[in-house]
């Protein structure tokens, strides 16, 4: 800890020592009030400010928060609470941090700005995106809804040859029979009551691009023979017309139906299955990424914040972040992200705590996380072994950080290793101590 007694002693130490967190006086000699605040927090390079003032003045404290403060506290402060608040603080530029580090990351894997992660299943997921994305081979995206299946089929048309060209999307869960034909295929004018034209179907606009079909199991069994018969030559008919319609498109599906058990309960033709199913990609459902759940968090309060014009996101509690990491968010990342659009509006500037978590997150029941540990019986015993140790471990050093908030030293004398030992492991595991304080 460094003490100055002026600004300007404060400000000349600045190039060499960068402070972690700054407890000021906005009442300084030489410089004080808002344009303290913003000198600080141009030179001390975001760390975060904690002002005290002499004045119960609440414009004067709204006036230093907007210009850049955490806090503002009048005088006399006891240490306990400046000890909790510089807590807070500490925790919340640690957060932003880690955010910080993982989008940069992101970036350098070939721009998954959107797609933030340490998991690594869903670091396999960017790896298998890579790899399909060169070619014009046709992708089943499978996951549960809310997991991203469009983000993943929109990652994969930009880093394809035809990104220059249109990606275009289609709910097919969202049409009648009648209705998603025509918006497939088009229609001619008169094929059907409300057909007063002619109309393009989006496998015509999407021509020299790529289609994404999404929810696809919902679809009917006529729809499906028709949409195996423009897989197998890419040519097709409008709705109530004669032509035949050659188009260039690359196809991108996704559902999150089972599909080999509707082609044994006869939903799903299985012939359509295994012309769809050339390229799979199965996207991890939320709880079975639970190490993403803090990063994700702090990324879409900055992104509503931005949205909705609110300077200061909110930051979460501890015993919030835990509620939050032991729920097993069925709605998935979508749900996450719902719910954190409604933070940054009921907790502006403020903490999330557990009394503003919907019952279901605060009724979420203690322990282990629900991790499910897959045995993946299409590799050798040995690797398929290696692969649930690994899993087990991960959970188990996991709890560790929760429970000891991210302290590296006591969480390695409690796992019986040295800290060296601890560091690699989490560095193994995408861990970081930042998520748990």
């Amino acid at each position: 800890m460094l003490l100055c007694h002026s600004a300007r002693e404060a400000l000349a130490i600045f190039p060499e020592r960068q402070p972690e967190l700054i407890v000021a006086s906005l009442d300084l000699p030489d410089l004080g009030g808002d344009d303290l605040i913003r000198v600080f927090l141009k030179r001390a390079r975001g760390a975060p400010i904690i002002a005290t003032t002499q004045h119960d003045n609440v414009s004067r404290a709204v006036s230093a928060v907007r210009a850049g403060a955490r806090d503002v506290h009048v005088l006399p402060v006891s240490p306990a609470g400046l000890r909790e608040a510089a807590g807070h603080a500490l925790a919340a530029a640690d957060s932003r941090r880690a955010l910080r580090r993982a989008r940069e990351v992101a970036a350098d894997r070939d721009g998954f700005s959107d797609m933030l992660t340490r998991s690594p299943r869903m670091l396999r997921v960017f790896e298998q995106i890579r790899a399909v994305a060169r070619t014009d081979a046709t992708v089943l995206i499978r996951g549960e809804t809310g997991t991203g299946k469009e983000l993943v089929a929109r990652a994969i048309h930009e880093r394809s040859p035809r990104a220059d060209s249109t990606l275009i999307s289609v709910n097919c869960g969202a049409f009648t029979e009648t209705l998603l034909e025509s918006e497939l295929f088009g229609h001619e004018k008169g094929s059907f009551t409300s057909a007063s034209g002619r109309r393009r179907g989006v496998f015509e606009m999407a021509d020299g691009g790529s289609l994404f079909l999404d929810e696809l199991g919902e679809t009917s069994l006529s729809v499906q023979v028709n949409l195996l018969r423009v897989l197998e030559n890419f040519q097709f008919r409008r709705v109530g017309g004669q032509e035949e319609i050659n188009v260039n498109v690359r196809i991108i599906a996704a559902t999150h139906v089972e599909l080999e058990e509707a082609v044994r309960a006869k939903r799903f033709r299985q012939d359509l299955y295994y012309r769809l199913n050339v390229f799979p990609i199965t996207l991890p459902p939320l709880r079975e990424r639970r190490e993403d759940i803090h990063l994700l968090a702090q990324h879409f309060f900055e992104r509503a914040a931005e949205a909705y014009g609110i300077t200061e996101p909110p930051a979460i509690s501890a015993e919030a972040m835990e509620a939050i990491r032991r729920y097993d968010w069925p709605g998935n990342v979508r749900q996450l992200r719902s719910l954190c659009e409604r933070w940054v509006i009921i907790a502006s500037g403020q903490e999330v705590t557990v009394d503003m978590l919907p019952a279901e997150l605060r009724d979420a029941p203690p322990g282990m996380s629900s991790s499910r540990y897959v045995v993946d019986d299409a590799v050798p015993m040995k690797a398929a072994v290696e692969g649930v140790v690994s899993e087990v471990e991960r959970a188990y050093l996991h709890r560790l950080l929760q429970r000891n908030r991210g302290h590296l030293s006591l969480t390695a004398e409690q796992a019986g290793v040295t800290r060296r030992t601890l560091y690699t492991k989490m560095k193994s595991y995408r861990l970081d101590a930042a998520d748990y304080r």
